[in-house]
């Protein structure tokens, strides 16, 4: 793999993992409410910040790559949180 494969590979990862407990919390929050939103949108700065360090412009062909790390990271984030094992009912 060449550099700038690596660090779209990492670049994903990090958007993965950061958008998980940004999930996680949305799914305490009734949908389309204010902080709904804000544990959606909070991350998008900080996933900025990761593709200007990694050199990462934002192109058609690497949208969904993008794109598709941010939204699996909430999706995923939500599904742990409708797990409930360690929470109290």
């Amino acid at each position: 793999m060449h550099n700038h494969e690596w660090h779209l590979l990492y670049t994903c990862l990090a958007t993965f993992v950061i958008c998980l407990p940004f999930g996680y919390l949305r799914g305490g929050f009734r949908k389309l409410s204010f902080w709904w939103f804000v544990a959606i949108h909070a991350p998008v700065p900080l996933i900025i910040l990761i593709r200007k360090f990694f050199d990462i412009q934002l192109s058609w062909g690497l949208a969904p790559f993008l794109f598709g790390s941010f939204f699996l990271g909430q999706f995923v984030g939500r599904k742990i949180y409708a797990l409930k094992p360690w929470r109290k009912k």
